[in-house]
């Protein structure tokens, strides 16, 4: 056994027995929605490109240039699939200020997670959680913080992403939207490469192109964009946007009513 192998079966037995009032470690279950197997075979090759981008991309952020574009859903499923080839995966949750992981996935209670850790009041163990799916681990978000940005830029998130690093094969990073917030590029400056989600038929090039210079600007390694909620026609998921590789495929997770509306305004 090597070393690495030794400090994941180490951590292992640390969440395990990080017991509340004498009980067993709560094993996550999220209620994940079925989808197309069009979508399913999308995010595979997602997958597929990220693994041959390079074997020191581990830490993948997941982002995109504003709200409600699908990158959540992208990441979620995205660490799935690398978990469905036993590989050792963390999802984080980094989205601090408007986190839905709970939400959209049917996980009760509150739990601590990121927020806790980084100001100093949760050790790793108590905030990283085993799933029902044996190689997939969460990380939440936690309690809202009223400085996300002082908080991911501070060096606990850098040593809590060394950690993560030694100890499962990949780390897939949830992250704010550019466009709003600084968060998403300081947490994407901590992680191997970044993923850009649009949303086809929403998102403006503009947006697009600000984000993308943005990434740029950071020195932060751009792995491609996904193309999200493009139409499926012709035996096609979609097209590429033009940054690297792209993928559309007709999913996404429900918008709030007024950016329905708005989708209805412009048919």
């Amino acid at each position: 056994m090597n070393t690495d192998d030794r400090m994941r079966e180490l951590f292992d037995d640390l969440v395990r027995e990080n017991r509340p009032m004498g009980q067993q470690k709560e094993i996550i279950k999220p209620k994940i929605p079925k989808v197309p197997f069009a979508v399913e075979e999308a995010v595979n090759i997602l997958r597929g490109n990220i693994q041959l981008s390079g074997n020191n991309i581990k830490t993948v952020a997941i982002t995109s240039a504003l709200a409600h574009e699908g990158k959540s859903s992208i990441a979620f499923r995205l660490a799935k699939s690398m978990a469905s080839l036993e590989k050792r995966v963390l999802y984080l949750d980094a989205d601090i200020r408007n986190s839905s992981t709970s939400i959209r996935y049917d996980i009760p209670g509150e739990k601590v997670g990121l927020s806790e850790y980084l100001c100093g009041n949760a050790t790793k163990e108590k905030i990283i959680f085993h799933t029902d799916d044996p190689w997939m681990d969460i990380l939440f978000t936690g309690a809202v913080a009223p400085n996300p940005s002082a908080l991911v830029s501070g060096p606990l998130f850098k040593e809590l992403i060394a950690f993560a690093r030694s100890v499962y094969d990949y780390i897939i990073v949830d992250t704010p939207p550019l466009n709003v917030v600084i968060d998403g590029l300081l947490i994407a400056k901590n992680c191997d490469g970044t993923v850009l989600v649009v949303e086809s038929g929403l998102t403006e090039r503009a947006q697009a192109d600000k984000a993308a210079r943005q990434m740029e600007y950071a020195g932060i390694r751009v792995l491609g964009a996904v193309l999200n909620k493009a139409q499926v026609s012709r035996g096609r998921y979609g097209y590429g946007y033009g940054y690297g590789y792209g993928y559309g495929y007709g999913y996404g997770e429900k918008r709030n009513s007024e950016s329905s509306a708005k989708r209805g305004k412009k048919k």
